[in-house]
């Protein structure tokens, strides 16, 4: 569960920080998650902005999936050693 919260986490983080296009701004997430592949005309020129928009969106989902990974590896120890550390019920 911590991996699919923290790939979420990443890919919206990374959503909200990918490049701008100049004098446009952020390309819109159609877009992005096309990779720039329905544009026509003068927007080809924002290709390269959506290649690397879609770029940094996988880059966040797998750093935050990873991040995911070893909080869900931590939590495991921790709850290892709960289990460790009770005392047994009294008869």
């Amino acid at each position: 569960m911590f991996i699919v919260i923290f790939a979420a986490l990443g890919g919206g983080v990374a959503y909200l920080l990918r490049p701008a296009v100049p004098l446009i701004g952020q390309l819109p997430f159609s877009i992005v998650m096309t990779d720039g592949k329905n544009l026509h005309g003068l927007e080809r020129l924002a290709q390269p902005y959506a290649q690397q928009s879609l770029e940094y969106l996988i880059a966040g989902v797998v750093i935050g999936g990873m991040l995911g990974i070893i909080a869900s590896y931590l939590y495991a120890l921790t709850q290892d050693d709960d289990r460790h550390h009770r005392t047994p019920p009294r008869p």
